[in-house]
């Protein structure tokens, strides 16, 4: 089971109640409409002796070191756990992402083809091993990465402007999104990011990079809902490239990665049922200033996410561990440059995909 960190650089402590508190409870403070309000926040702070773990074994630090990959990979934008325990990661080959790779509608640049060589490489956990590769020809850009309970694998591609599900041969078995053309509305994104997928095959996409918003799916692909970060007068702001999703369905919680806010904001699901049942998109928790937040993904009631520097340089990239339970988060392994996605392991290992250099950092937090 993942625990806490057991050495800290920096605590964090979420104030105000947590979701599961809050779905428990049923407690919650309301607007004028009657819809809950926001029920706290989290700011950087300096290090609270209260949060620090008072084991003998309090000065080890984590483990962490870079896996040797058998074989190169391209800028690693996604990374997930298979159900053999084998590392599913997303990468870009040979194609980098810069200032010529769109043209101002945000369309892909003409005369970039899909991307020739794989894209998708299965990585023996342990020894670094590339096992399998797939996704020739499919992909333009290559973005994020998950995998549903059962075993379909999900990928956005900014390129495209596309949402595949993957079959077991790594082919799309559906595809949302017209090909090459963004848009606003619900036929279309653009860059979109991540993907979240519940048990029962309902899912979330964060169409980030230029809509800026969530939108809801039953398990066919039909739009069930579209929200967005409320402007409000209780001091919250629109998304700002919603990155990464994290969906914690016991909780009715889905988090948000929300970039260049430099924040992480979880809303209900609306996945809940009777009497504990709320619309998608009402806000629950967030956590403010921590830097910009690429990736987060959770496991055992813990979010675990990756940041880059604050948009004034006083923060650096870092991990942190947030307890979706008890509302602690602790930040840790300062210094990771260009982190863009990351997996955990059932043994409490994460695995962490960079950008420049191409790698992945394995991080022990058991």
């Amino acid at each position: 089971m993942l625990r806490a960190p057991l050495s800290l650089l920096l605590a964090l402590a979420l104030v105000g109640c947590v979701a599961g508190q809050y779905l428990e409870n049923q407690e919650y403070d309301v607007d004028e409409n009657g819809l809950p309000m926001d029920s706290g926040n989290t700011e950087l702070d300096e290090e609270d002796p209260t949060l620090v773990d008072k084991r003998e074994d309090e000065d080890k630090l984590e483990e962490a070191f870079i896996m040797s990959t058998s074989k190169p990979l391209g800028e690693i934008s996604g990374i997930a756990i298979d159900k053999k325990g084998r590392l599913v990661v997303f990468h870009r080959a040979d194609r980098v992402w810069d200032e010529n790779t769109f043209d101002e509608s945000d369309r892909l640049a003409a005369g970039l083809a899909p991307i020739a060589n794989s894209t998708i490489a299965i990585v023996n956990a342990t020894t670094g091993q590339v096992l399998e590769e797939h996704g020739e020809g499919l992909f333009y850009l290559p973005h994020g990465l998950s995998i549903d309970s059962e075993g379909n694998i999900w990928v956005t591609d900014v390129g495209s402007h596309q949402v595949h599900k993957l079959g077991a041969d790594y082919k799309p078995v559906l595809t949302l999104g017209e090909k090459m053309v963004p848009g606003t509305d619900g036929a279309h994104f653009c860059k979109p990011t991540d993907v979240a997928v519940a048990k029962n095959g309902i899912f979330f996409v964060a169409d980030g990079y230029c809509n800026s918003r969530v939108i809801k799916y039953d398990r066919n692909g039909n739009v069930l809902a579209v929200f967005e970060a409320p402007d409000d007068n209780l001091g919250s702001s629109p998304f700002l490239i919603p990155h990464s999703l994290a969906l914690i369905a016991d909780l009715n919680l889905l988090c948000v990665a929300d970039r260049e806010n430099e924040r992480v904001q979880c809303y209900s699901s609306g996945l809940a049922e009777g009497h504990r049942s709320i619309p998608a998109g009402i806000p629950i928790t967030s956590a403010e200033n921590i830097g910009r937040v690429y990736a987060i993904r959770e496991k055992n009631h813990y979010l675990v996410g990756v940041t880059g520097a604050d948009g004034d340089g006083t923060l650096e990239p870092q991990l942190f561990t947030m307890d979706m339970e008890t509302g602690k988060a602790n930040t840790f392994l300062k210094g990771i440059e260009n982190a863009h996605a990351l997996a955990i392991s059932d043994e409490g290992k994460v695995y962490v995909g960079q950008m420049q250099p191409n790698q992945i950092v394995v991080v022990d937090l058991a």
